[in-house]
């Protein structure tokens, strides 16, 4: 016998965001070049190890992640993240973190999320195409300290 749970948890497998949420969960982990700071990222995805940068196969996402040494304090990343993306829109602004959505540098839509960690800040962007928005929400709520 088949109970509403189980039919939820097939369209849920079934379904896009959250497939990607499950794969993303089985994922690599995409460490900042200083080592202080990661993501997870699904299992397939290619990744340039030294620098915190990593791709989808079709090349539809991509994130870096760092912890930048000029701005070593969350208020600092709350200063400046906004005048170096100015086409972004601050979605999450508390104590504990900082996540702005809109248009990266480079033109592509973009989710931006910053944590304060012990003495560091942790940065990701994950810049996306088509409607992949709750996919890149999802890689960028995983950025945590590496230590």
């Amino acid at each position: 016998m088949r109970t509403p749970l189980l039919g939820f948890a097939i369209c849920c497998l079934l379904s896009a965001p959250c497939a990607a949420v499950l794969h993303a969960q089985a994922g690599k982990a995409i460490t900042s070049h200083d080592g202080s700071c990661q993501v997870t990222v699904p299992a397939d995805w290619t990744s340039d190890l030294p620098f915190g940068v990593a791709d989808a196969p079709d090349k539809s996402m991509g994130v870096a992640v760092t912890s930048p040494r000029m701005s070593p304090t969350l208020a600092s990343v709350k200063q400046n993240a906004p005048m170096l993306y100015p086409n972004d829109k601050v979605v999450k602004d508390s104590p504990a973190e900082f996540q702005m959505e809109g248009q990266g540098m480079n033109g592509k839509p973009n989710v931006y999320r910053a944590i304060q960690i012990p003495g560091k800040v942790c940065l990701v962007e994950v810049n996306y195409t088509g409607d992949n928005i709750d996919a890149a929400r999802k890689i960028a709520l995983t950025l945590k300290s590496a230590k």
